[in-house]
């Protein structure tokens, strides 16, 4: 089992303080390299709310300090990358009937619909699901360990995966690979991920966050300007479409989706470890 690691002094080259973490450690393991985990390994690095707008703080402040030019994203310990939502507390939320609770501008974890200015590699270090997939889904490039799974298990729960992973993966899976993993809600393994084109590499968890950060070093050696330039102009496309397709599906469908009774029951049989006992759709 690897060791929770701790947050490294803050290096001269760091122009301003990053913002105060409570759920995620920040190191700079190399010149211009951010490393961000979420260290939360007990609860499969899923993130409450409070964790969500914390990395949305971060991310802002990645894209504004000078000296950074990549980020390397993991979770801490062996078994996940990112669980996803807090599906307990988001339960909690919905019986105070407080549905709107708001998130940063990027999504979930502050990236499911960030734009942003720099590059994000993923060091997917086991299971992406949920909003640890849509996470994934809107990274610049991710490596994985072999036991790494990829899924959007929100049909399976009552809800849906509006964050930005629907559109997202219709863009970079076509229409039939996209339907078959988000009216099932099963896992992807990493082999299946590779073959379709998700992962750049497949990595052994004792080199995973080595590998991250030796790619990281390798975009941080070519010219700021051009990385940022280069990768907005790419993703232009990408964020015209996604973008408001996101917005739509929030739009029409969140709110609808969150107040209904099988969202309350599939939140509630998640946390009651029993199958849910599915109504009749009224939306």
């Amino acid at each position: 089992m690897s060791t929770p690691r701790t947050t490294n002094p803050v290096p001269s080259w760091i122009e301003n303080p990053y913002p105060r973490l409570e759920h995620s450690l920040v190191e700079f393991p190399a010149k211009h390299i951010l490393l961000v985990t979420i260290n939360r390994p007990e609860f499969m690095n899923c993130l409450p709310v409070e964790a969500t707008i914390e990395l949305g703080a971060l991310w802002k402040w990645y894209d504004a300090e000078p000296e950074l030019r990549c980020a390397v994203f993991t979770g801490a310990g062996e078994k996940a990358f990112c669980a996803g939502m807090d599906l307990k507390q988001r339960l909690d939320i919905i019986k105070t009937n407080n549905v709107a609770h708001e998130y940063p501008q990027g999504g979930f974890g502050g990236m499911t619909n960030r734009t942003g200015k720099k590059p994000i590699i993923i060091a997917c270090n086991g299971h992406a699901h949920g909003g640890g997939f849509e996470i994934v889904l809107n990274s610049d490039v991710i490596f994985a360990s072999p036991n790494a799974t990829f899924c959007l298990p929100e049909v399976l729960r009552g809800v849906s995966a509006l964050a930005g992973a629907l559109p997202r993966a219709m863009l970079l899976f076509g229409n039939h690979r996209t339907m078959d993993l988000i009216l099932t809600g099963r896992r992807m393994p990493a082999k299946e991920a590779l073959e379709w084109g998700l992962l750049k590499e497949i990595v052994p968890q004792e080199r995973l966050l080595e590998r991250a950060i030796a790619y990281a070093q390798e975009v941080a050696a070519n010219s700021p300007d051009a990385v940022i330039i280069s990768r907005l102009g790419a993703r232009e496309v990408w964020e015209t479409g996604v973008s408001r397709a996101t917005m739509r599906g929030q739009e029409l469908y969140a709110e609808a989706m969150l107040r209904s009774k099988n969202a309350a029951e599939g939140l509630a049989a998640y946390r009651e470890k029993r199958n849910p006992k599915w109504l009749p759709s009224y939306l």
